[in-house]
C-alpha cells in the first residue's frame, strides 16, 4: 500500500513537472511575438520617448539602421551594445515595420569594414587585457543609417545616455523635406556661430536646424524664420532696434540673452551695460533689472589662492551663479530639466500696459534667493545677512515667453525696418543673462540643452525636446538647519554604539531565556 502510494506520487511529480515545463515553453513562443515592457525609472529613461515615437510613425519609406559594432569589446562598451541592441528593438516596433535594422561585425568582414569606413564610422583604440598584459585593439561601435537614397553616419557610440537623442535626430534629419532656419545676430560684440568654445554647441544645433549669423543694419533674409541675440556688449542703433520691433510685429518669434551688467572675471567688479533691448523691453511692459539674482543654492567654483611660495585651491560656494530647479513642468521647452546655471543673472518682471501681451516664466530662482545692486561681486566678500534683510527677496523669474500682438504696444516707426509683412501675434524668449553658455565658468550639463530646446521651440519645433532632455538630472541636497546637523551628528557618533550594545543583550536574553527553558524541560 505504501509503495503504491509512492508511486503514484512519483508519477504525479513528473507529470506535473511536464506541465510546467510545457506551459512555460509555450510562454516563451508567444512571447517572441507578443511581449510587454514596463519601465519604472525615473523619467523613463529606458525607453523610447513619445518624440521618438511621433517621428518614427510620420516615415513615409524604410529606414535601414546598419550597426557596426566589434564583438568582445571589454566593459562597458560590452554592456552598452546589449543596451544598443535592446533600444534598436523598441525602434523597430514603435516604427510599425519601418526601421530595417542590420549589424554587421568589422572584424570579420572586411568589405562591412571597408564599407563603414568610407560612410564616416570611427575606428577607436581600446585597452583590452591580454594574456598577462594589456593591448590595444581597434575597435568599431557606429551606425549608418540610409534613407530614401540619403545617407547619415553616427561615428562612435559613446554614452548610453544620448543614444536616443544621436539615433532619432538623424532619423528626424533624412526624413523632413525642409529645414527652419534660426538666425543670430552679430556686430555688437554677441556671442554665436564660428566662437571657438561655442562651435560644439551651435554644430549640434545644425543637426536639426539651419544656422547662420544676420546683421541688423542690413534687410533680414526672408527665408530666416527666428532671430536671436546673444548677450550683446554694444549698443544698437536705433534703426536696428526698429528692425526687431518691426520683426516681432509681423508675428515671428526673437530670443533674447540679456546682459544689464558686465562683469571682469580676474577683480570680480561689475559695470552697468545699455545696448538699447532693455528700452525695447520695457516697451513690451519687461523689465530687466540692472541688479543681480544671489541665491543660496548656488554652484561651487575654484579659484587659486596664493599663500607665500604655496598656490592654494580654495572651492566656494558662489551665490552669484543660482542653480535653478523651479521650472515650468508645463513648458515643452523646460518640462524634462532639472536644474541650470545662471551666472550673474538678471531678475525679469512682466507689467501689463493692456496690449493684451501675455507673460510665462520658464523658470524662478529659489525661495532663498535676494535681490541685489553691489557693484563688487567677489566670492570672499558674499552679501552679508545684515544686508540681505534690507533687499528683495525671492524667487525671481530668470527666463519666460512674452506673447501676443507686439504692434498694439510698440509699432515699428518706419516700414523700412525690414518687412512688409501684416501684423500678427508673436513671442519673444528672454534669458536674464547670456552667460549660461559663458567658457570658464561652473555651469551645469543642462544648459547647454535648456539653450537649444529654446531654440528649437522657437522654430515650433518640438520632437526632439524630451529625448534631448533625459538623462540631465540634478540629484541636490535639501539643506538642513542647524539643529538637524547636530542631531544627525550625534546620532551617528552615539546611535550606532547604543545600537549595538541594545542588539548584544538582546540576543544575550534571548540565549539566556533559551537555557531557562531548556533547564525547566530537561533539568539541570
Amino acid at each position: 500500500m505504501l509503495r503504491s502510494l509512492r508511486s503514484r506520487r512519483l508519477a504525479f511529480s513528473w507529470v506535473g513537472a511536464g506541465l510546467v515545463l510545457g506551459i512555460l515553453a509555450l510562454l516563451n513562443v508567444v512571447a517572441h511575438f507578443v511581449y510587454a515592457r514596463a519601465d519604472f525609472s525615473a523619467g523613463r529613461i529606458y525607453s523610447v520617448s513619445a518624440g521618438t515615437r511621433k517621428i518614427l510613425s510620420g516615415l513615409k519609406d524604410n529606414v535601414v539602421m546598419r550597426v557596426y559594432y566589434s564583438p568582445r569589446l571589454p566593459q562597458p562598451y560590452g554592456l552598452n551594445e546589449a543596451y544598443l541592441r535592446s533600444l534598436l528593438g523598441e525602434y523597430k516596433d514603435a516604427s510599425k515595420g519601418r526601421v530595417k535594422l542590420e549589424f554587421l561585425n568589422p572584424d570579420e568582414n572586411d568589405s562591412a569594414k571597408k564599407e563603414a569606413l568610407t560612410a564616416g564610422v570611427s575606428t577607436v583604440r581600446l585597452n583590452v587585457m591580454g594574456r598577462d598584459k594589456f593591448e590595444l585593439r581597434e575597435a568599431m561601435m557606429g551606425m549608418v543609417l540610409l534613407h530614401q537614397g540619403r545617407t547619415e553616419t553616427i561615428p562612435v557610440f559613446q554614452n548610453t545616455a544620448d543614444f536616443e537623442y544621436d539615433i532619432t535626430r538623424k532619423i528626424r534629419k533624412l526624413s523632413i523635406e525642409k529645414t527652419k532656419n534660426a538666425a543670430f545676430v552679430t556686430g555688437h560684440g554677441e556671442k554665436g556661430p564660428g566662437e571657438g568654445p561655442l562651435e560644439g554647441i551651435f554644430s549640434s544645433m545644425g543637426e536639426t536646424m539651419g544656422v547662420r549669423t544676420v546683421e541688423l543694419s542690413k534687410p533680414l533674409p526672408e527665408d530666416v524664420d527666428v532671430l536671436w541675440i546673444l548677450g550683446p556688449t554694444k549698443p544698437l542703433a536705433p534703426a536696428e532696434v526698429e528692425r526687431l520691433k518691426a520683426w516681432t510685429a509681423s508675428g515671428r518669434s526673437l530670443g533674447v540673452l540679456l546682459d544689464r551688467r558686465w562683469v571682469e572675471f580676474r577683480s570680480f567688479f561689475s559695470g552697468k551695460l545699455e545696448t538699447g533691448l532693455e528700452s525695447l523691453l520695457e516697451g513690451w511692459g519687461l523689465d530687466a533689472r540692472e541688479g543681480f539674482v544671489v541665491d543660496a543654492q548656488a554652484e561651487k567654483i575654484q579659484l587659486e589662492q596664493q599663500s607665500g611660495m604655496f598656490v592654494m585651491m580654495n572651492v566656494l560656494e558662489y551665490p552669484y551663479i543660482p542653480v535653478a530647479t523651479g521650472f515650468n513642468k508645463e513648458h515643452p521647452a523646460t518640462r524634462g530639466l532639472d536644474a541650470v546655471s545662471f551666472p550673474f543673472v538678471h531678475p525679469l518682471s512682466f507689467k501689463d500696459k493692456g496690449a493684451g501681451l501675455r507673460w510665462t516664466s520658464l523658470l524662478d530662482s529659489s525661495a532663498a534667493s535676494w535681490y541685489v545692486t553691489k557693484a563688487k561681486v567677489s566670492p570672499y566678500e558674499p552679501p552679508t545677512q545684515e544686508e540681505l534683510k534690507k533687499t528683495e527677496k525671492g524667487p525671481f523669474s530668470l527666463a519666460g515667453v512674452l506673447e501676443g500682438d507686439f504692434s498694439k504696444v510698440a509699432a515699428p516707426t518706419s516700414a523700412a525696418a525690414g518687412t512688409d509683412a501684416a501684423s500678427a501675434p508673436g513671442r519673444v524668449i528672454v534669458v536674464g543673462t547670456s552667460r549660461i553658455i559663458q567658457p570658464g565658468l561652473s555651469i551645469k550639463p543642462g544648459n547647454v540643452t535648456f539653450l537649444i530646446n529654446l531654440v528649437e521651440w522657437s522654430l515650433q519645433d518640438e520632437s526632439l525636446l524630451s529625448i534631448r532632455s533625459k538623462g540631465v538630472t540634478y540629484r541636490y541636497l535639501r539643506p538642513l538647519s542647524t539643529g538637524s546637523k547636530l542631531a544627525v551628528k550625534n546620532a551617528m557618533i552615539f546611535g550606532l554604539p547604543l545600537a549595538l550594545v541594545a542588539a548584544g543583550a538582546l540576543v544575550y536574553r534571548r540565549s539566556k531565556r533559551r537555557r531557562q527553558e531548556a533547564a525547566a524541560e530537561y533539568g539541570p
